[in-house]
């Protein structure tokens, strides 16, 4: 099976690696490479590149997860003018196996994978080993994913859950929702949980408390956050976790997910802390009649630099043994 080539691509940029075996239960990745994906007419274009890089290594599979959904043999990407067919892609290569996954659905294929060295744990429970798993990431937007298990295999069950309405927990939240709402109409998790998503959020609650925003970004916030406390900065960052609490218990009522839910993206790790220290676990488990239901199930910041390899990796290995 080895070595084979896994990718993670969005609209910018194309990452690809080779992976070339496993050790300790761990994939061995090398030979990253990123390309700046605009820079190629097609996904052929940018493969071949890649193998000039890494040249003398011959893959025998690659599993590409890629920013958009994935039906068919069809791939067309959402944010570049890729378009390929997975059937095609395998013969032109001479691949035994080429398969296509959203990027997303890749990062919850890993959660099956990760280690406690991967992992910080959120909110303490008990991890029922064969139930759901659901993850979520604040990134440039908010993705959301399912993993159930099915025979002893982790399907991934991505869908576009950033996208639901955010619900207050406090008259202060729907009141700030509410200064959302003038501005944007639908305000919807992502609108708040993702890196614009804390400027949103610092706006809003400017709105609620009668204060002129600054022009910011949201690394001025959390850096200003942590180092001042008693200013609107902190105030925003204290809400942005607390909404990510409430929304990390709705997913794990909505799964089902007894198994835990991970915590994905680039930015709650640059404040982890802030996040431990945070009312995310109360927030998590404060959900009514069923706030039995969720107070045993963990929550986990996932801190593997490469998650997306490790998820398209789990998923080759598992549809090349599934083909077999």
């Amino acid at each position: 099976m080895y070595p084979y080539i896994v990718a993670d691509i969005g609209g910018t940029n194309a990452r690809f690696a080779v992976v070339t075996g496993k050790s300790q239960g761990n994939f061995l990745i090398d030979h990253i490479h990123v390309l700046n994906a605009r820079e190629y007419p097609t996904c052929s274009a940018a493969l071949h590149a890649y193998l000039e890089k890494i040249d003398g290594i011959k893959p025998l599979a690659a599993c590409l997860a890629i920013a958009g959904p994935v039906v068919g043999d069809t791939v067309r990407m959402t944010n570049l003018s890729w378009e390929f067919s997975c059937i095609a892609m395998a013969k032109e290569f001479g691949f035994q196996h080429f398969v296509a996954m959203n990027d997303f659905a890749a990062v919850a294929a890993a959660c099956s994978q990760l280690t406690d060295d991967h992992l910080i744990t959120v909110k303490n429970g008990v991890e029922d080993k064969g139930s759901a798993k659901a993850v979520f990431g604040p990134g440039t937007g908010l993705g959301v994913a399912g993993l159930v298990n099915h025979n002893g295999a982790w399907l991934p069950v991505p869908c576009e859950g950033g996208h639901v309405n955010i619900a207050p927990a406090t008259p202060f939240e729907a009141d700030v929702i509410k200064a959302a709402m003038a501005s944007f109409g639908h305000v919807s998790a992502e609108l708040f949980i993702s890196g614009p998503g804390l400027v949103n959020l610092y706006k809003a609650i400017c709105a609620v408390r009668g204060e002129k925003a600054e022009e910011v970004t949201p690394a001025d916030i959390s850096q200003r956050a942590l180092a001042n406390q008693g200013t609107i900065f902190h105030e925003t960052l204290n809400t942005f976790c607390s909404f990510i609490g409430s929304f990390a218990g709705n997913l794990a009522l909505t799964y089902g997910a007894k198994g835990g839910i991970y915590i994905a993206g680039g930015i709650l790790p640059r404040f982890s802390d802030f996040l431990l220290a945070s009312d995310f676990t109360e927030r998590f488990s404060n959900k009514g009649v069923m706030s039995h239901y969720v107070q045993t199930i963990p929550a986990k910041l996932i801190v593997h630099p490469e998650t997306a390899f490790v998820g398209a990796a789990a998923w080759l290995e598992q549809q090349i043994a599934y083909n077999n």
